[in-house]
């Protein structure tokens, strides 16, 4: 049988002596804004089920999205669950759009949401989640605990008609948080 040799776990110094004199050079500094780049109509502030949900993220893709290529949109909400914005966060093909929890997360914590639904279409109109859907909100609800975030919902919508399919009505988001604790 062949050893394994390991070797031992060595500090390295981050910041070491440099015998080169100092280099004098600009460095960015940064700040970080949230902008309002317009406004969308819609009846309540405050979502009370999925079907608002739906109905809401819908008239954003259509007016102001691509509603022939998939979307991934965030609904931002307070801590009384009224909305406090919305962001397309992805824009992608027929049949994907790439989303990462980072790009989901950022509009959130710039608004200072305290929980958020996630929502995208299929224009296949197939609304049955996909391995890949169910794999991306398990990433983006496991990122959303860490900053404190609730994920309440995460909706596949239809763009022909008002039907929907919900996550947290099939008791997947339920789920999902269960298996975080």
């Amino acid at each position: 049988m062949k050893q394994l040799s390991v070797k031992p776990y060595v500090q390295r110094d981050l910041f070491p002596a440099s015998s080169d004199p100092p280099v004098s050079r600009s460095i960015s500094v940064y700040r970080v804004s949230l902008v309002k780049d317009e406004s969308v109509s819609f009846g309540n502030v405050r979502l009370a089920n999925s079907q608002e949900a739906q109905a809401l993220i819908q008239n954003l893709i259509l007016t102001k999205g691509q509603p022939d290529r998939e979307q991934f949109v965030v609904t931002l909400l307070n801590s009384k669950n009224e909305i406090i914005g919305l962001n397309i966060v992805s824009v992608g093909g027929l049949s994907s759009a790439p989303v990462h929890p980072r790009e989901v997360l950022k509009p959130a914590i710039l608004a200072n949401a305290a929980a958020m639904v996630l929502a995208h279409n299929h224009p296949s109109n197939d609304l049955e989640p996909s391995p890949d859907d169910i794999n991306v909100t398990k990433k983006i609800i496991r990122a959303a605990e860490i900053v404190g975030i609730q994920v309440h919902e995460h909706l596949i919508i239809s763009m022909e008609d008002d039907r929907y399919y919900s996550f947290a009505d099939q008791g997947i988001i339920a789920r999902m948080y269960a298996d975080l604790a």
